[in-house]
């Protein structure tokens, strides 16, 4: 789409605006003049300009009020605006319409060629602006489809898995192969979540960390009847490269407190807290009400055990257990700042 070069001048007053307007014309831009802010307004929304030169006092309102209205209106493209004024010329003055959003302020009368040489530098920022803008869309897009095709691919191995388990009947084969499965849809499900977001760069923990606990609430019902998983987490945001290994630290965590709580005459309850700390550090916790036996998470040679110590050392991280008066918990300290966007 390309970009409006249509400079527009906004002044009451006849003289003035019809200096402004030659001025630029002679300078070889197209231009456009309105006479009131509701006038100007209504060109904007009716056709974007690329610049709009901006009288601050104007009979119906404050051309101050105008500019931080056009600044705070997120365009499509950037409308650049340039502030002058003939009274208004105290330094509180031009920091009250930079603080608006003006990208620049001069005061009337102004010598010709420096109103050209403005305008020509705005118009030139404008356009730097709108490229930046236009390589970050494009690469926004082709994340999206990158995190598609891996979202893609891992529901074709988990599918594959699948097919393949209904062909064994070994109770510990098709364990391992639950396990496989469950491994590889919880890191899909973070390439589903970057495919889906706004911000294809990061995760909101608080939903994936609660759709992954529910999914394996369900899931584990074949090895805890009444099984309950609480997530308690802030809405953070996290880049996919610390999101993915967290998921598969609490995808371990949770199946193994699945598969080994077992509390007598109460429902496994599994709680994930996951949450900033006062130095900029972050916790993981998965903690159960299970029995006081001996936990699968502590097998140094598990398969489960490796992958976690694996993933925390992804993150920098310190990986402990501990036995509670009630249950058992595991803690993952980050001591890394997380890479959030």
């Amino acid at each position: 789409m390309p970009l409006n070069r249509t400079v527009l001048v906004v002044n009451d007053h006849d003289a003035g605006r019809y200096s402004t307007v030659r001025i630029l014309r002679r300078a070889g831009m197209e231009v456009a003049e309105a006479a009131t802010g509701a006038e100007a307004l209504r060109m904007i929304e009716a056709q974007p300009p690329a610049l709009v030169v901006l009288d601050v006092n104007l009979p119906d309102m404050s051309g101050v009020d105008i500019c931080r209205q056009l600044k705070a209106g997120g365009a499509r493209q950037p409308i650049m605006v340039l502030q002058v004024s003939a009274t208004n010329v105290a330094t509180k003055d031009r920091v009250a319409s930079l603080d608006a959003g003006a990208d620049s302020y001069l005061v009337d009368p102004m010598e010709p060629e420096e109103l050209v040489a403005v305008a020509r530098a705005l118009l030139r920022l404008r356009e730097a602006e709108a490229t930046a803008r236009a390589h970050v869309a494009e690469r926004d897009m082709l994340l999206r489809e990158v995190n598609h095709r891996v979202k893609n691919g891992l529901q074709l191995v988990s599918s594959i898995l699948s097919l393949q388990r209904r062909r064994l009947s070994d109770p510990q084969i098709l364990t391992a192969f639950d396990q496989a499965i469950t491994r590889v849809r919880a890191i899909a499900a973070i390439h589903e979540r970057l495919y889906r977001s706004e911000h294809p760069m990061t995760v909101d923990m608080k939903s994936y960390l609660t759709d992954l606990g529910a999914d394996m609430a369900v899931a584990g019902r074949e090895t805890a009847a009444e099984a309950v998983i609480e997530v308690r987490s802030e809405p953070i945001e996290l880049s996919a490269d610390d999101a993915v290994p967290i998921g598969v630290i609490v995808n371990e965590l949770v199946t193994n407190a699945l598969k080994h709580a077992h509390p007598i005459a109460a429902p496994t309850r599994i709680t994930v807290t996951f949450s900033p700390k006062s130095d900029g550090s972050h916790e993981l916790s998965v903690a159960d009400n299970g029995v006081s036996t001996p936990s699968a998470a502590e097998n140094a040679d598990g398969l489960g055990t490796m992958l976690i110590k694996a993933m925390v050392g992804q993150i920098d991280g310190e990986y402990q257990t501990a036995r509670e008066a009630s249950g058992y918990r595991a803690t993952v300290t980050l001591r890394r700042r997380l890479d959030m966007r």
